[in-house]
């Protein structure tokens, strides 16, 4: 079945590996470390509450990676919908704003099979070390890099 969200036209699909971004509205400030946790306890209490899997993620000073995987009925939409509204409250309260902090649209691919998955997952590990954030994958705490072996 295919639906329309804010002219974006998207599958609702269920029980299948997604591989989302999720960008933070410029020109807002970039994330601090303080600012990590509250994202990374969104993404758990929000995996928690409506139970789909979170099978890696990176967080990076400007945006977010995640291999999400909602069962049905929950759609991507509504778990993105779901980390980002808690979270942009949350954020908001300490930054002690009102204002909009993630892009309205977010970027989704459903994986398609086991070797996509293990791309997916190296491309977001590394994602630190080509941004030169730290020599390492491992080294950047906002991942769960440490969770697998490279």
């Amino acid at each position: 079945m295919i639906c329309s969200m804010s002219g974006v036209h998207r599958l609702r699909l269920s029980d299948r590996i997604f591989f989302v971004t999720v960008n933070l509205r410029r020109p807002l400030p970039r994330f601090t470390e303080a600012e990590f946790p509250l994202i990374l306890a969104t993404l758990e209490e929000s995996r928690r509450r409506l139970g789909f899997a979170l099978c890696g993620y990176v967080l990076m000073p400007d945006h977010w990676h995640a291999l999400l995987g909602p069962r049905a009925p929950l759609t991507i939409s509504r778990l993105v919908q779901d980390v980002k509204y808690v979270s942009a409250r949350r954020l908001n309260r300490q930054r002690q704003s009102h204002d909009p902090l993630w892009q309205h649209q977010f970027w989704d691919r459903f994986v398609r099979h086991n070797r996509e998955f293990g791309q997916r997952l190296h491309y977001m590990h590394f994602n630190p070390v080509r941004k030169g954030l730290v020599a390492k994958p491992e080294d950047w705490r906002w991942s769960s890099c440490r969770n697998f072996s490279l």
